[in-house]
């Protein structure tokens, strides 16, 4: 028993080495760290440039986010920049123009106040576990951080960095808008959680309207059924309606085919602000062309044009937002049945004709914009470059230098081709769609791999490639395997082998986030407690190794129906905090729930003994895992 406390501990210390990183070298090289979350190491420097926020004076800054700095803009020039530290997943900036604030992204987070005039950090606060999405009051005194895993908005005095309240929401919080009397936060929950297990008709990801001053929980909205991968919020100028960009997964169909989106489409919705309900939402796609992975949003001050971003295609739509909503409005009007016209609209791949232009982009993978006068500008994650489109005509995008790098090395182009929807037959999906952030959608998907009629749960990625076989019945014996076929038969297309390889490249270049229910990085009184019942319990009979797992098969008596006595392949335990529910059909919302519901002949482990406070120490430990 004390080799077995001495291997896990040693465990639990390479788990929260994965969260270290340094500085780039003299040379634009990054030193040897690692990384974590879907970040790999490039080996070679790249910028990444993700949040875009205007300064009142004229200026424009834009978070770099593999490159760790903030860089400030003066008329199109690179004019300086804050190297941060970490990885920076949050901006906000005062109107002043004097500070900037941001959320740093590690499992020790971090806050900065940044002194914009003098390009240095003038105030670092810890932040917990995996903070992003920062705004900034409109009274300016307050800031609102939303932290992805702990299911937690937090708010700070803006003077102080000091923490003053802290509210729960649905799951993996992800991006934050006040509305615009301040009352009321807007807060999207990135993917689904499930009451249920994964047997729910409907499952979907969901909205959480917080007290902007004590963050209680005023509503959570479901958006459509298959609702996943919620990227960003925005709220009108005249404050009547959030936006927010989703997908929407067609996940109760087998995935025969990708044509009108018959797997995903590409999202839209709009909230009633005042009512605490849903408005509308509407699909960007076209009939015969996807709009694959929509991401940031920005509305004009005067309210006329809509646009968001489609990180997948390249593009960008623009979309006359009066007509839109006065669309949606006589609808309503003309209807009997609001729920059905709701479903029509959400159907609709025609809905924006003649309202709405599809422009492409100079670059790859435009993600967060701002509109500055009469120009949208539009950051090019992949291409290390800004775009600048004037929206009066909104043809040939400007690029913009930011001291990027444009050579995408094999690392950088496999991160590339996993996010982009232009591999697949008509651009509606890309391989994150699927695995939100290389992880799973929460959904059950019915694949062709293994026949049609019985879904399983989508798959995380994270070693995929260092854990064979692959997918939860094993079908394909390697993960290099199922990135082939995945792209054949998901995707609908074929790509040159070196495309597959670059994907390969990426995924095994990542690194586990460490869990947030670690204290300190160490574990918990309980987690050590469930240290003990884990080696007792036979849990690491298969769940062994580096990665918890012996890749072998296993019948633990989970199977229903045709796999009633089928073995299955062992998955790998770690960040299987951040993967419910649980087993090959979801059907366990907790590991608690699986060991005490479906785990009636102690195939899965001896638990059956263990009681109720056993359970969940050992459900303490593994969710450090």
């Amino acid at each position: 028993m004390v080799a077995g406390i001495s291997y896990f501990k040693g465990m639990a210390v390479l788990v929260a080495a994965c969260a270290a990183f340094s500085a780039f070298g003299a040379d634009g090289k990054p030193a040897e760290y690692e990384v974590f979350g879907d970040i790999p190491n490039y080996g070679e420097k790249y910028l990444s440039p993700d949040f875009i926020v205007p300064a009142s004076d004229g200026s424009i800054l834009v978070t770099a986010r593999t490159g760790r700095e903030l860089l400030i803009l003066k008329n199109d020039k690179l004019e300086g920049k804050v190297e941060l530290g970490g990885f920076p997943s949050g901006l906000a900036v005062s109107k002043d123009a004097k500070t900037a604030y941001v959320s740093i992204a590690a499992p020790a987070g971090k806050l900065l106040k940044i002194d914009i005039a003098a390009r240095k950090i003038a105030q670092s606060v810890p932040a917990g576990h995996m903070p992003r999405s920062v705004r900034l009051s409109a009274d300016q005194k307050t800031l609102y951080v939303a932290n992805q895993f702990e299911n937690k908005v937090r708010s700070y005095d803006a003077s102080t960095l000091q923490r003053k309240q802290e509210g729960n929401v649905v799951r993996d919080a992800f991006s934050i808008a006040e509305t615009l009397d301040g009352k009321k936060l807007v807060v999207l929950n990135q993917i689904p959680e499930s009451k249920g297990g994964l047997y729910e008709e409907n499952i979907a990801a969901a909205v959480s309207i917080l007290d902007a001053a004590t963050l209680k929980n005023i509503a959570n909205l479901q958006l459509p059924n298959g609702s996943i991968n919620c990227q960003e919020v925005v709220i009108s100028p005249d404050g009547k309606y959030a936006f927010l960009t989703h997908a929407i997964g067609r996940f109760n169909v087998p995935t025969t085919q990708v044509e009108r989106g018959w797997i995903s489409t590409n999202a839209v919705t709009i909230i009633d602000i005042a009512n605490n309900k849903i408005f509308a939402t509407f699909l960007l796609d076209d009939i015969e062309l996807g709009a694959a992975n929509l991401y940031g949003l920005a509305i004009t001050p005067d309210g006329k044009l809509l646009c968001v971003a489609h990180s997948g295609s390249h593009e960008i739509s623009i979309i006359d937002l009066p007509t839109l909503i006065k669309r949606i409005q006589d609808l309503y009007a003309k209807s009997e049945d609001k729920a059905k016209t709701y479903e029509d609209i959400c159907n609709d791949l025609a809905f924006l004709s003649t309202i709405r232009k599809r422009v492409h982009l100079d670059g790859f993978g435009p993600r967060h914009m701002a509109i500055v006068g009469k120009n949208l500008y539009v950051g090019m994650y992949y291409s290390d470059v800004l775009n600048k489109l004037d929206l009066s005509n909104p043809v040939n995008p400007q690029k913009i230098s930011i001291g990027g790098n444009e050579v995408l090395n094999e690392v950088r182009r496999g991160d590339l081709f996993y996010h982009d929807a232009s591999l697949c037959f008509q651009h509606w999906l890309s391989c994150v769609t699927c695995h939100t952030e290389v992880r799973s959608d929460a959904l059950n998907w019915d694949l062709l791999n293994d026949g049609i009629g019985n879904p399983k749960q989508s798959k995380s990625m994270l070693y995929a490639h260092y854990t064979p076989p692959s997918m939860i019945t094993a079908v394909r014996k390697s993960a290099e395997l199922a990135v082939r076929k995945g792209i054949q038969y998901i995707q609908f297309t074929r790509r040159p082998e070196k495309d597959a390889k670059a994907i390969d490249a990426y995924l095994k270049s990542l690194k586990a986030v460490e869990s947030p229910h670690l204290v300190n990085g160490k574990l918990s009184e309980a987690a050590e407690r469930g240290q003990f019942i884990f080696e007792e319990a036979g849990c690491a009979h298969c769940h062994n190794g580096e990665y918890y797992t012996d890749m072998k098969r296993h019948d633990v008596g989970t199977g229903l129906n045709e796999y009633k006595g089928f073995k299955f392949d062992t998955p790998t335990l770690c960040e299987v905090w951040r993967t419910a529910p649980y087993l090959y059909d979801g059907r366990a919302r907790t590991i608690f729930e699986m060991l005490r519901k479906f785990n009636p002949e102690d195939k899965h482990g001896k638990t059956s003994n263990l009681s109720d406070d056993d359970l969940r120490d050992l459900e303490a430990y593994v969710l450090t895992l």
